[in-house]
């Protein structure tokens, strides 16, 4: 479980804080943030599908509740241990920020591995959607920054 974390950790790491802020910043916010969405949609669904298939709760996103065995949480488990003390909506939404629709909608399959269902896929296709707003405006944030800094640099 924690190779498989790791693993799927680093790509997503690259996935949103060089390849989105890229695009962004290329394309725009409405194009690469369309273009962006779609990409991440299309990997975090083969991701749901292998994950389904493999019957193996392999990124741990089945056992969020650990997070209160932690002794000093990071700051962003915190804000999910806060939205799990205050229901689904504030999971659903905490999820979505800190990690992506794959995780999200594993965690509301509960370790179930018996097909996905229609709830499952409107989980996975509103946090597609949530999570890439939230990224297309982090990144265009991000890619803002980046853009004025390297212009004060070369003046």
């Amino acid at each position: 479980m924690t190779s498989g974390h790791a693993l799927y950790g680093t790509f997503n790491w690259c996935f949103d804080n060089v390849l989105y802020v890229y695009a962004v910043h290329r394309l725009g916010l409405l194009a690469g943030g369309a273009l962006m969405t779609c990409l991440a949609g299309l990997q975090c669904a083969a991701t749901l599908l292998l994950y389904e298939r493999m019957r193996i709760d392999w990124v741990g996103a089945g056992s969020l509740a650990h997070l209160t065995t932690i002794e000093n949480p990071a700051w962003w488990q915190r804000v999910i241990l806060w939205a799990m003390q205050r229901g689904n909506a504030f999971v659903f939404v905490a999820l979505c920020v800190f990690q992506d629709a794959f995780i999200t909608t594993a965690y509301f399959r509960r370790g179930r591995f018996d097909g996905l269902t229609v709830r499952d896929w409107r989980i996975f296709i509103s946090s597609v959607l949530l999570s890439n707003l939230y990224w297309t405006l982090r990144s265009g944030a991000v890619a803002a920054a980046l853009s004025g800094v390297w212009h004060r640099v070369l003046s």
